[in-house]
């Protein structure tokens, strides 16, 4: 039986099954979350286990209040060298060897994760 869902609130799938009804696969969800970035779930049992998890994505994404919704967006796109230099001037308590040191955490977190 096909599940009728709001427009925009995604869909549900099983992937790369020739007999859907019968499959062994659990589901997969596709939505936009509250950045516009597409995203998927997976590991669900059945339809309505799918289509409620997808409900509550869009409740959620409803009540979200718009100017929540851009900060989350402008963080999302923001560099870590930028989010340092706006973190930096909140600290409290940092000392000239701390704040030495965290100048060049990110940088070093970050050419770590590039490495690798």
């Amino acid at each position: 039986m096909a599940r009728q869902l709001a427009r925009g609130m995604g869909s549900f799938f099983k992937d790369g099954c020739s007999r859907p009804t019968r499959c062994p696969h659990p589901y997969t969800i596709r939505f936009r979350d509250a950045l516009g970035k597409q995203r998927e779930e997976a590991g669900y049992e059945t339809q309505d286990d799918a289509t409620e998890r997808l409900g509550q994505i869009y409740a959620e994404k409803k009540t979200t209040a718009p100017s929540v919704a851009e900060v989350r967006r402008e963080l999302g796109q923001q560099t870590i060298a930028e989010y340092a230099k706006q973190w930096r001037p909140r600290q409290r308590k940092l000392t000239e060897y701390s704040t030495r040191r965290r100048r060049s955490q990110p940088r070093t977190k970050v050419s770590r994760l590039r490495s690798s």
